[in-house]
């Protein structure tokens, strides 16, 4: 009978033990799944959220440069016109000619533009910065030239872009520039979608710039991924309770289950993890590829390979700060390819091209590192000579009109010759870029005056007193 009660306690304490046991594995293993799983979403949540800021980030950039560089190009087209009907500084009534036709050049560029993702710009003339009813007229569309001519309005009191002109002109009287959300529909459909649009000022013509991109795909790639990681995540969770109901059958079974749903979860939320940061840094790889291959192209004349006019004004500004600053001298030289008309009417675009790229050879090869050679307009370059006198300058250009001269482009049995004739000035403290420039281009012309392929030293800049 004593031998029955102690074989029935002792079973009563094995239950008690293995209760016991069985309900301290649940509960460690409910609390660590639960712990594993929220740090699983909130890792997930972390990630996608750097994905979409990134995302917009890079789609911000993209936009501003767009417009940027639209700005630049006007700019640009109004400084050559101006210089090509040789427009004289204070001639008002030149200068509103002159204006009028980098403007109609300027509508039909932003009009005809197309971007990627089926991109576009569009441009309005601000007439009343106070905003209100007729406050702008739209000049320019690349995707419905029929709205050309529209007048705006900042007073609309309902519609999805209410307030979106008042945004606009708010952010462009504030910081010349604005961000905000545009809704339109994309090409071949009805409804509108939110856009992410960037618009910038042109003070001298009152413009305002713009572009935009529809949030829709960035916005469907964040959902997709979430989906994906929601499913995972799901299906963790099925697994575990899976295992924990194997569990309660036998405590062994449960520890060796719980073991391996343990491990196999974190194997693959690691895996996901590391995959996602993985393709995150391949992106952001090609996305700095792009942008360094942009700015290359933005700094360099498509058919020389040169740098453009603004690259090489930008440089031209540095080298006057850092003469100015230290003392040291440089100098500037103009040249210009001799009779280079004949070579486009006699022998067509494409030999003038041959022969534009064979100077451009010619004088790069024949520049130091710390020199600069840019395209300046049409068969015009500029070469700055960082820390020459105008004695070694005269002597590198010499050296430069002998390279070019070497150089010779064949039409059919013939050899065309070719030379440049160089202009040189030294900068002169207090001068600026302008009458550096001048002064070199003057020199240049004497040079043609004086029989052309020849190297001309101008005289330095008369004393301002």
């Amino acid at each position: 009978m004593h031998g029955i009660w102690q074989r029935s306690e002792a079973a009563k304490v094995r239950r008690t033990f293995y209760s016991i046991s069985l309900l301290i594995i649940v509960v460690v293993f409910i609390v660590f799944a639960t712990s594993h799983f929220t740090s699983l979403k909130r890792q997930n949540d972390e990630n996608f959220t750097r994905l979409e800021e990134f995302l917009v980030s890079v789609t911000k950039t993209y936009l501003k440069d767009t417009v940027s560089r639209t700005l630049a190009d006007i700019d640009l087209e109004r400084r050559i016109i101006r210089r090509d009907q040789n427009v004289a500084e204070g001639d008002v009534v030149a200068e509103e000619r002159a204006d009028e036709l980098a403007k109609a050049r300027a509508i039909v560029k932003i009009r005809e533009t197309r971007l990627k993702q089926d991109g576009y710009l569009w441009a309005s003339e601000l007439l009343d910065p106070a905003g209100g009813k007729d406050y702008a007229r739209l000049l320019a569309h690349g995707r419905e030239p029929d709205t050309e001519g529209m007048l705006l309005s900042t007073d609309e009191a309902s519609g999805l872009n209410a307030s979106q002109y008042r945004l606009e002109l708010d952010g462009i009287l504030r910081d010349g520039e604005a961000f905000y959300t545009y809704y339109a529909p994309k090409a071949g459909e009805k409804l509108p979608s939110p856009m992410l649009v960037y618009a910038a000022l042109y003070p001298d013509f009152s413009w305002i710039v713009a572009t935009g991109v529809h949030t829709d795909d960035i916005e469907s790639t964040i959902l997709k991924e979430r989906k994906v990681a929601e499913a995972a995540l799901e299906d963790n969770a099925a697994s575990s309770i899976t295992t924990l109901v194997l569990a309660l059958l036998a405590v062994l079974g449960l520890v060796i289950a719980v073991d391996q749903a343990t491990a196999r979860v974190i194997a693959a939320s690691y895996e996901r993890i590391t995959a996602t940061e993985k393709e995150l840094r391949v992106e952001k790889s090609r996305v700095e590829e792009a942008y360094a291959m942009m700015k290359e192209l933005a700094e360099r004349d498509e058919l020389t390979g040169l740098r453009n006019r603004r690259s090489g004004l930008n440089r031209l500004n540095l080298e006057t700060a850092r003469s100015t600053r230290s003392g040291t001298p440089f100098c500037v030289a103009i040249g210009d390819i001799d009779h280079f008309k004949p070579f486009n009417d006699l022998h067509g675009h494409e030999t003038g091209d041959l022969v534009l790229r064979r100077v451009s050879g010619a004088i790069e090869r024949s520049v130091r590192l710390e020199d600069m050679a840019a395209r300046w307009g049409g068969e015009e370059f500029l070469i700055l000579l960082s820390g020459d006198s105008l004695a070694a300058a005269l002597e590198a250009c010499d050296r430069i009109r002998k390279a070019v001269s070497a150089e010779a482009v064949a039409v059919g049995s013939a050899q065309l010759h070719i030379s440049m004739t160089i202009g040189v000035a030294e900068f002169s403290k207090g001068e600026s870029i302008d009458e550096l420039v001048a002064r070199a281009d003057a020199a240049m012309y004497k040079g043609k005056a004086a029989g052309r392929d020849i190297v001309v030293a101008a005289p330095p800049p008369r004393s301002r007193s």
